[in-house]
Protein backbone atom coordinates (compact mmCIF):
# COMPACT_ATOMS: atom_id res chain seq x y z
CA UNK A 1 0.00 0.00 0.00
CA UNK A 2 1.67 3.62 -0.96
CA UNK A 3 1.98 6.20 1.52
CA UNK A 4 1.47 10.04 1.68
CA UNK A 5 -1.79 9.38 -0.49
CA UNK A 6 -2.94 12.94 -1.13
CA UNK A 7 -5.74 12.22 -3.84
CA UNK A 8 -7.67 9.22 -5.15
CA UNK A 9 -8.19 10.20 -8.68
CA UNK A 10 -6.26 13.09 -10.42
CA UNK A 11 -7.29 14.31 -14.10
CA UNK A 12 -4.74 15.25 -16.35
CA UNK A 13 -5.48 17.44 -19.22
CA UNK A 14 -8.39 18.85 -17.44
CA UNK A 15 -8.60 21.51 -19.93
CA UNK A 16 -8.77 19.70 -22.90
CA UNK A 17 -12.09 19.40 -24.82
CA UNK A 18 -12.44 15.91 -23.47
CA UNK A 19 -10.59 16.77 -19.92
CA UNK A 20 -13.26 19.21 -19.37
CA UNK A 21 -16.31 16.82 -19.98
CA UNK A 22 -14.90 14.17 -17.64
CA UNK A 23 -14.43 17.35 -14.95
CA UNK A 24 -18.61 18.53 -15.34
CA UNK A 25 -19.45 14.59 -15.05
CA UNK A 26 -17.42 14.39 -11.99
CA UNK A 27 -18.82 17.37 -10.67
CA UNK A 28 -22.36 17.06 -11.33
CA UNK A 29 -22.41 13.08 -10.24
CA UNK A 30 -20.48 13.55 -6.92
CA UNK A 31 -19.19 16.55 -6.31
CA UNK A 32 -15.92 18.65 -5.38
CA UNK A 33 -16.02 17.29 -2.09
CA UNK A 34 -17.52 14.18 -1.31
CA UNK A 35 -17.12 11.18 1.20
CA UNK A 36 -16.05 8.42 -1.52
CA UNK A 37 -12.83 9.61 -3.36
CA UNK A 38 -10.50 12.58 -3.40
CA UNK A 39 -9.50 14.03 -6.30
CA UNK A 40 -7.80 16.79 -8.43
CA UNK A 41 -7.24 18.30 -11.74
CA UNK A 42 -4.07 19.34 -13.38
CA UNK A 43 -2.28 20.22 -16.82
CA UNK A 44 0.38 22.21 -18.20
CA UNK A 45 -1.50 25.69 -17.45
CA UNK A 46 -2.27 27.04 -14.05
CA UNK A 47 -3.91 29.93 -15.20
CA UNK A 48 -6.46 27.85 -17.58
CA UNK A 49 -7.15 25.12 -14.26
CA UNK A 50 -7.85 27.93 -12.50
CA UNK A 51 -9.91 29.55 -14.97
CA UNK A 52 -12.11 26.18 -15.79
CA UNK A 53 -12.16 25.58 -11.73
CA UNK A 54 -13.79 29.08 -11.40
CA UNK A 55 -16.32 28.55 -14.70
CA UNK A 56 -17.32 25.40 -12.74
CA UNK A 57 -18.42 26.71 -9.78
CA UNK A 58 -21.85 27.58 -11.27
CA UNK A 59 -22.37 23.15 -11.13
CA UNK A 60 -20.82 22.90 -8.12
CA UNK A 61 -19.89 26.29 -5.44
CA UNK A 62 -17.14 23.60 -4.25
CA UNK A 63 -15.60 23.35 -7.02
CA UNK A 64 -13.39 26.36 -6.28
CA UNK A 65 -11.66 23.74 -3.43
CA UNK A 66 -10.29 21.14 -6.05
CA UNK A 67 -7.19 21.38 -5.84
CA UNK A 68 -4.79 21.96 -9.03
CA UNK A 69 -1.75 20.28 -10.21
CA UNK A 70 0.77 21.33 -12.95
CA UNK A 71 2.18 18.63 -15.07
CA UNK A 72 4.11 18.61 -18.45
CA UNK A 73 4.18 15.03 -20.04
CA UNK A 74 7.36 15.01 -21.57
CA UNK A 75 9.28 15.88 -18.20
CA UNK A 76 9.00 12.74 -15.66
CA UNK A 77 9.77 14.85 -12.77
CA UNK A 78 6.75 16.64 -12.93
CA UNK A 79 4.45 13.66 -13.15
CA UNK A 80 6.11 11.47 -10.87
CA UNK A 81 5.06 14.58 -8.12
CA UNK A 82 2.11 13.73 -9.11
CA UNK A 83 1.58 10.16 -9.33
CA UNK A 84 3.40 9.42 -6.19
CA UNK A 85 0.89 10.64 -4.40
CA UNK A 86 -2.10 9.47 -6.12
CA UNK A 87 -4.03 6.17 -6.22
CA UNK A 88 -5.41 6.61 -9.79
CA UNK A 89 -4.83 9.23 -12.98
CA UNK A 90 -7.48 9.59 -15.55
CA UNK A 91 -5.41 10.81 -18.83
CA UNK A 92 -7.17 12.47 -22.14
CA UNK A 93 -3.97 13.83 -23.03
CA UNK A 94 -3.81 12.53 -26.60
CA UNK A 95 -2.11 11.81 -29.39
CA UNK A 96 -0.92 9.55 -26.61
CA UNK A 97 2.00 8.00 -29.04
CA UNK A 98 3.03 12.08 -28.15
CA UNK A 99 1.90 12.56 -24.77
CA UNK A 100 1.23 9.19 -23.17
CA UNK A 101 4.76 7.19 -22.41
CA UNK A 102 6.21 8.77 -19.75
CA UNK A 103 3.33 8.87 -18.07
CA UNK A 104 2.56 4.95 -18.15
CA UNK A 105 5.93 4.91 -17.07
CA UNK A 106 5.38 7.23 -13.69
CA UNK A 107 2.18 5.64 -13.00
CA UNK A 108 3.70 2.03 -12.98
CA UNK A 109 6.96 2.74 -11.32
CA UNK A 110 4.73 4.81 -8.90
CA UNK A 111 2.31 1.86 -8.32
CA UNK A 112 -0.46 3.63 -9.44
CA UNK A 113 -3.29 2.96 -11.70
CA UNK A 114 -4.46 4.46 -14.84
CA UNK A 115 -6.88 4.89 -17.49
CA UNK A 116 -7.40 6.12 -20.65
CA UNK A 117 -9.28 6.99 -24.04
CA UNK A 118 -6.87 5.32 -26.86
CA UNK A 119 -7.85 3.94 -29.65
CA UNK A 120 -3.75 3.98 -30.74
CA UNK A 121 -2.58 0.62 -31.10
CA UNK A 122 0.82 1.02 -31.52
CA UNK A 123 1.25 3.05 -28.38
CA UNK A 124 -1.02 -0.03 -26.35
CA UNK A 125 1.49 -2.42 -27.82
CA UNK A 126 4.60 -0.28 -26.73
CA UNK A 127 2.79 -0.12 -23.58
CA UNK A 128 2.20 -3.41 -23.02
CA UNK A 129 6.10 -4.70 -24.15
CA UNK A 130 7.68 -1.92 -22.22
CA UNK A 131 5.30 -1.72 -19.06
CA UNK A 132 3.33 -5.38 -18.15
CA UNK A 133 5.61 -7.02 -16.25
CA UNK A 134 6.88 -3.80 -13.95
CA UNK A 135 3.18 -3.26 -13.55
CA UNK A 136 2.41 -6.87 -12.13
CA UNK A 137 5.47 -6.16 -9.93
CA UNK A 138 4.47 -3.02 -8.97
CA UNK A 139 0.11 -3.87 -8.46
CA UNK A 140 -0.08 -1.04 -10.96
CA UNK A 141 -3.39 -1.42 -13.22
CA UNK A 142 -3.16 0.28 -16.59
CA UNK A 143 -6.23 0.32 -18.14
CA UNK A 144 -6.08 1.68 -22.09
CA UNK A 145 -9.07 2.29 -24.34
CA UNK A 146 -11.58 3.22 -21.29
CA UNK A 147 -14.22 5.19 -23.31
CA UNK A 148 -16.59 4.24 -26.40
CA UNK A 149 -13.49 2.78 -27.34
CA UNK A 150 -13.60 0.16 -26.40
CA UNK A 151 -15.51 -0.74 -23.24
CA UNK A 152 -18.91 -1.44 -25.02
CA UNK A 153 -17.70 -4.17 -27.42
CA UNK A 154 -15.36 -5.09 -24.46
CA UNK A 155 -17.53 -5.21 -21.77
CA UNK A 156 -20.77 -6.16 -24.36
CA UNK A 157 -18.64 -9.66 -25.42
CA UNK A 158 -17.57 -10.03 -21.78
CA UNK A 159 -21.28 -9.79 -20.67
CA UNK A 160 -22.32 -11.99 -23.23
CA UNK A 161 -20.25 -14.79 -22.67
CA UNK A 162 -20.83 -14.50 -18.98
CA UNK A 163 -24.72 -15.40 -19.84
CA UNK A 164 -23.64 -17.75 -22.29
CA UNK A 165 -21.39 -19.73 -19.67
CA UNK A 166 -24.13 -19.61 -17.11
CA UNK A 167 -26.77 -20.97 -19.39
CA UNK A 168 -25.39 -22.97 -22.00
CA UNK A 169 -22.23 -24.34 -19.88
CA UNK A 170 -19.69 -22.89 -23.02
CA UNK A 171 -19.06 -19.27 -24.43
CA UNK A 172 -20.20 -18.03 -27.93
CA UNK A 173 -17.76 -18.98 -30.32
CA UNK A 174 -18.56 -16.39 -32.37
CA UNK A 175 -19.55 -12.53 -31.67
CA UNK A 176 -20.46 -9.70 -34.05
CA UNK A 177 -21.40 -6.22 -33.23
CA UNK A 178 -23.82 -4.41 -35.55
CA UNK A 179 -23.37 -0.80 -34.86
CA UNK A 180 -27.57 -0.12 -35.10
CA UNK A 181 -27.27 4.00 -34.78
CA UNK A 182 -24.58 6.60 -33.57
CA UNK A 183 -25.43 10.18 -33.71
CA UNK A 184 -22.46 12.88 -32.78
CA UNK A 185 -19.31 14.43 -33.85
CA UNK A 186 -15.82 14.25 -33.95
CA UNK A 187 -13.14 16.25 -31.90
CA UNK A 188 -9.95 17.71 -32.81
CA UNK A 189 -8.08 15.58 -30.75
CA UNK A 190 -9.65 12.75 -32.53
CA UNK A 191 -8.51 13.61 -36.31
CA UNK A 192 -4.76 14.33 -34.34
CA UNK A 193 -4.94 10.88 -33.08
CA UNK A 194 -5.62 9.20 -36.62
CA UNK A 195 -2.86 11.58 -38.28
CA UNK A 196 -0.62 10.52 -35.59
CA UNK A 197 -0.84 6.95 -36.04
CA UNK A 198 -0.33 7.17 -39.59
CA UNK A 199 2.73 9.20 -39.24
CA UNK A 200 4.01 7.02 -36.81
CA UNK A 201 3.64 4.22 -38.61
CA UNK A 202 5.30 5.44 -42.03
CA UNK A 203 8.61 6.42 -39.66
CA UNK A 204 8.86 2.86 -38.43
CA UNK A 205 8.16 0.18 -41.13
CA UNK A 206 8.84 -2.88 -38.92
CA UNK A 207 5.37 -1.81 -37.35
CA UNK A 208 3.45 -1.80 -40.67
CA UNK A 209 1.85 -5.12 -40.10
CA UNK A 210 1.22 -4.26 -36.79
CA UNK A 211 -2.37 -2.56 -37.76
CA UNK A 212 -3.20 -5.50 -40.04
CA UNK A 213 -2.66 -8.18 -37.29
CA UNK A 214 -5.74 -9.00 -35.65
CA UNK A 215 -3.66 -10.21 -32.35
CA UNK A 216 -1.62 -6.99 -32.54
CA UNK A 217 -2.54 -6.89 -28.77
CA UNK A 218 -2.37 -10.14 -27.51
CA UNK A 219 0.39 -10.71 -24.67
CA UNK A 220 2.55 -12.57 -26.88
CA UNK A 221 2.33 -10.85 -30.45
CA UNK A 222 0.98 -14.13 -33.07
CA UNK A 223 1.63 -14.18 -36.57
CA UNK A 224 -1.28 -13.42 -39.04
CA UNK A 225 -2.81 -16.76 -38.85
CA UNK A 226 -6.30 -16.97 -37.49
CA UNK A 227 -9.83 -18.55 -38.30
CA UNK A 228 -10.78 -14.94 -37.05
CA UNK A 229 -11.52 -12.70 -40.41
CA UNK A 230 -9.85 -9.58 -40.62
CA UNK A 231 -12.47 -6.17 -40.40
CA UNK A 232 -15.39 -5.64 -43.13
CA UNK A 233 -13.79 -3.83 -45.73
CA UNK A 234 -16.35 -2.93 -48.38
CA UNK A 235 -20.25 -3.13 -48.41
CA UNK A 236 -21.95 -6.57 -47.95
CA UNK A 237 -25.86 -7.65 -47.60
CA UNK A 238 -26.11 -9.41 -44.18
CA UNK A 239 -28.27 -12.31 -45.22
CA UNK A 240 -29.21 -13.59 -41.78
CA UNK A 241 -29.62 -10.01 -40.33
CA UNK A 242 -31.60 -8.16 -43.04
CA UNK A 243 -29.02 -5.33 -42.75
CA UNK A 244 -26.80 -3.65 -45.27
CA UNK A 245 -23.56 -3.31 -43.69
CA UNK A 246 -20.41 -1.30 -43.99
CA UNK A 247 -17.06 -0.89 -42.40
CA UNK A 248 -17.29 0.71 -38.84
CA UNK A 249 -14.08 2.90 -37.99
CA UNK A 250 -13.33 1.70 -34.60
CA UNK A 251 -13.20 -2.22 -35.37
CA UNK A 252 -9.44 -1.39 -35.84
CA UNK A 253 -8.68 -0.77 -32.26
CA UNK A 254 -12.23 -2.53 -30.59
CA UNK A 255 -11.57 -5.97 -32.42
CA UNK A 256 -8.47 -5.80 -31.02
CA UNK A 257 -8.70 -4.94 -27.51
CA UNK A 258 -11.34 -7.80 -27.53
CA UNK A 259 -9.22 -10.67 -28.09
CA UNK A 260 -6.26 -9.16 -26.21
CA UNK A 261 -9.15 -9.78 -23.30
CA UNK A 262 -9.94 -13.32 -24.28
CA UNK A 263 -6.11 -13.99 -23.54
CA UNK A 264 -5.87 -12.46 -20.83
CA UNK A 265 -9.09 -14.05 -19.24
CA UNK A 266 -7.11 -17.66 -20.14
CA UNK A 267 -9.00 -18.01 -23.59
CA UNK A 268 -12.44 -17.74 -21.26
CA UNK A 269 -13.85 -17.52 -24.66
CA UNK A 270 -12.48 -20.39 -26.27
CA UNK A 271 -9.06 -20.72 -28.52
CA UNK A 272 -11.01 -20.00 -31.61
CA UNK A 273 -13.20 -17.76 -30.54
CA UNK A 274 -14.15 -15.35 -33.40
CA UNK A 275 -15.47 -11.62 -33.21
CA UNK A 276 -15.99 -8.88 -35.85
CA UNK A 277 -17.35 -4.93 -36.07
CA UNK A 278 -19.75 -3.56 -38.85
CA UNK A 279 -22.02 -0.76 -39.37
CA UNK A 280 -25.19 -1.27 -40.23
CA UNK A 281 -28.24 0.17 -41.89
CA UNK A 282 -31.77 -0.84 -43.05
CA UNK A 283 -32.80 -2.66 -46.20
CA UNK A 284 -33.62 -1.08 -49.24
CA UNK A 285 -32.29 1.24 -51.35
CA UNK A 286 -32.05 4.30 -48.63
CA UNK A 287 -29.68 1.48 -46.57
CA UNK A 288 -27.49 0.20 -49.20
CA UNK A 289 -26.82 4.38 -50.06
CA UNK A 290 -26.47 4.78 -46.39
CA UNK A 291 -23.41 2.26 -46.41
CA UNK A 292 -21.90 3.34 -49.80
CA UNK A 293 -22.03 7.07 -48.23
CA UNK A 294 -19.86 5.51 -45.32
CA UNK A 295 -17.55 3.54 -47.29
CA UNK A 296 -16.53 6.01 -49.62
CA UNK A 297 -16.40 8.85 -46.81
CA UNK A 298 -13.97 6.66 -44.48
CA UNK A 299 -12.33 5.76 -48.08
CA UNK A 300 -11.53 9.63 -48.78
CA UNK A 301 -10.49 10.50 -44.93
CA UNK A 302 -7.45 7.62 -45.31
CA UNK A 303 -6.49 8.61 -49.16
CA UNK A 304 -6.51 12.83 -47.80
CA UNK A 305 -4.52 11.37 -44.75
CA UNK A 306 -1.97 9.77 -46.50
CA UNK A 307 -0.66 13.06 -48.09
CA UNK A 308 0.94 15.50 -46.02
CA UNK A 309 -0.16 18.50 -48.46
CA UNK A 310 -3.87 16.98 -48.28
CA UNK A 311 -3.84 16.18 -44.92
CA UNK A 312 -2.63 20.23 -43.72
CA UNK A 313 -6.00 20.89 -46.11
CA UNK A 314 -8.18 19.50 -44.32
CA UNK A 315 -6.80 20.00 -40.51
CA UNK A 316 -6.37 23.84 -41.37
CA UNK A 317 -9.98 24.26 -43.10
CA UNK A 318 -12.65 21.81 -42.56
CA UNK A 319 -11.96 20.08 -39.31
CA UNK A 320 -11.73 20.97 -36.00
CA UNK A 321 -9.03 21.74 -34.08
CA UNK A 322 -7.13 19.82 -30.83
CA UNK A 323 -9.33 21.65 -27.88
CA UNK A 324 -12.42 21.86 -29.88
CA UNK A 325 -15.45 19.59 -30.46
CA UNK A 326 -19.10 19.16 -30.86
CA UNK A 327 -21.13 21.62 -29.24
CA UNK A 328 -23.38 21.11 -26.30
CA UNK A 329 -26.52 20.80 -28.00
CA UNK A 330 -24.87 18.08 -29.94
CA UNK A 331 -23.56 16.12 -27.99
CA UNK A 332 -27.17 15.83 -25.36
CA UNK A 333 -28.95 15.22 -28.85
CA UNK A 334 -26.35 12.66 -29.63
CA UNK A 335 -26.98 8.60 -29.06
CA UNK A 336 -25.72 5.25 -29.68
CA UNK A 337 -27.51 1.74 -30.18
CA UNK A 338 -25.09 -1.41 -30.42
CA UNK A 339 -26.08 -4.67 -31.04
CA UNK A 340 -23.77 -7.43 -30.37
CA UNK A 341 -25.28 -11.16 -31.64
CA UNK A 342 -24.00 -14.55 -29.85
CA UNK A 343 -23.30 -17.73 -32.13
CA UNK A 344 -22.39 -21.25 -30.69
CA UNK A 345 -22.05 -23.78 -33.54
CA UNK A 346 -23.40 -21.30 -36.21
CA UNK A 347 -26.88 -21.08 -34.61
CA UNK A 348 -28.09 -17.32 -33.06
CA UNK A 349 -27.93 -18.04 -28.94
CA UNK A 350 -27.67 -14.77 -27.25
CA UNK A 351 -27.48 -11.03 -27.97
CA UNK A 352 -26.49 -7.72 -25.91
CA UNK A 353 -28.23 -4.59 -26.54
CA UNK A 354 -26.42 -1.47 -25.53
CA UNK A 355 -27.87 1.99 -25.68
CA UNK A 356 -26.18 5.25 -24.70
CA UNK A 357 -28.57 8.79 -24.50
CA UNK A 358 -25.46 11.36 -25.57
CA UNK A 359 -23.37 11.80 -28.21
CA UNK A 360 -20.96 8.21 -28.28
CA UNK A 361 -17.33 9.91 -28.92
CA UNK A 362 -17.11 12.63 -25.99
CA UNK A 363 -20.41 12.89 -23.59
CA UNK A 364 -20.95 9.52 -23.86
CA UNK A 365 -17.22 8.77 -23.02
CA UNK A 366 -16.65 10.97 -20.56
CA UNK A 367 -19.18 8.92 -18.57
CA UNK A 368 -17.56 5.90 -19.34
CA UNK A 369 -14.20 7.15 -18.39
CA UNK A 370 -14.87 8.75 -15.22
CA UNK A 371 -16.73 5.07 -13.70
CA UNK A 372 -14.10 3.31 -15.51
CA UNK A 373 -11.82 5.14 -12.75
CA UNK A 374 -14.40 4.94 -10.23
CA UNK A 375 -14.81 1.07 -10.51
CA UNK A 376 -11.13 0.48 -9.94
CA UNK A 377 -11.23 3.05 -6.72
CA UNK A 378 -14.70 1.93 -5.13
CA UNK A 379 -15.14 -1.59 -6.03
CA UNK A 380 -12.46 -3.17 -5.41
CA UNK A 381 -13.63 -5.94 -3.31
CA UNK A 382 -15.70 -7.20 -6.66
CA UNK A 383 -13.32 -6.31 -9.82
CA UNK A 384 -10.34 -9.16 -10.74
CA UNK A 385 -7.34 -9.40 -8.40
CA UNK A 386 -5.31 -8.72 -12.11
CA UNK A 387 -2.48 -6.50 -12.12
CA UNK A 388 -0.11 -5.33 -15.48
CA UNK A 389 -1.48 -3.63 -18.71
CA UNK A 390 -4.85 -4.52 -19.04
CA UNK A 391 -8.28 -4.02 -20.69
CA UNK A 392 -11.56 -3.02 -19.52
CA UNK A 393 -13.06 -6.51 -19.29
CA UNK A 394 -10.06 -7.82 -17.89
CA UNK A 395 -9.30 -4.83 -15.23
CA UNK A 396 -12.92 -4.39 -13.90
CA UNK A 397 -15.06 -6.93 -15.82
CA UNK A 398 -18.69 -6.33 -15.44
CA UNK A 399 -18.90 -4.20 -13.02
CA UNK A 400 -19.11 -0.89 -14.71
CA UNK A 401 -22.39 -1.80 -16.15
CA UNK A 402 -24.04 -1.41 -12.77
CA UNK A 403 -22.51 1.77 -12.35
CA UNK A 404 -23.75 3.31 -15.89
CA UNK A 405 -26.90 1.94 -15.72
CA UNK A 406 -28.17 4.84 -14.45
CA UNK A 407 -26.17 7.39 -15.93
CA UNK A 408 -28.35 6.67 -19.80
CA UNK A 409 -26.09 3.60 -20.65
CA UNK A 410 -27.32 0.60 -20.72
CA UNK A 411 -26.41 -3.36 -21.21
CA UNK A 412 -29.42 -5.36 -21.67
CA UNK A 413 -29.20 -9.46 -22.33
CA UNK A 414 -31.75 -10.77 -25.02
CA UNK A 415 -31.69 -14.35 -24.85
CA UNK A 416 -32.70 -15.42 -28.40
CA UNK A 417 -32.84 -19.27 -28.53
Amino acid sequence: MKKNIQYDLVVIGATGFTGKLVVEYLLKQYGAINKEFTWAIAGRNHEKLDALRKKFEQIDPLAKELNILTSNNHDIASLDKITSVSKLIITTVGPYLKYGKLLVESCVRNGTHYCDLTGEVPFIRESIDSFDLLAKDNKSRIIHSCGFDSIPSDIGVFFLQKFSISKYKVPCDEIKLYVRSTRGGLSGGTIDSMINISEYIKNRPKLGGLLGNPYALDPTLRPFKSSDKSSLRTIKWDEEMMFWTAPFIMSGINTRVVRRSNALLDFQYGNNFRYNEVSSFSKGLLGFMKSLYLLMGIGLVKIFLSYSFSSWVIRKFFLPSPGQGPSRKKREEGHFKLLLIGKIDGEKKVSVTITGDRDPGYAGTAKMLAEAALSLLLEEKNIPKSYGVLTPAAGFGDVIIDRLKNKGIIFKIDDIS
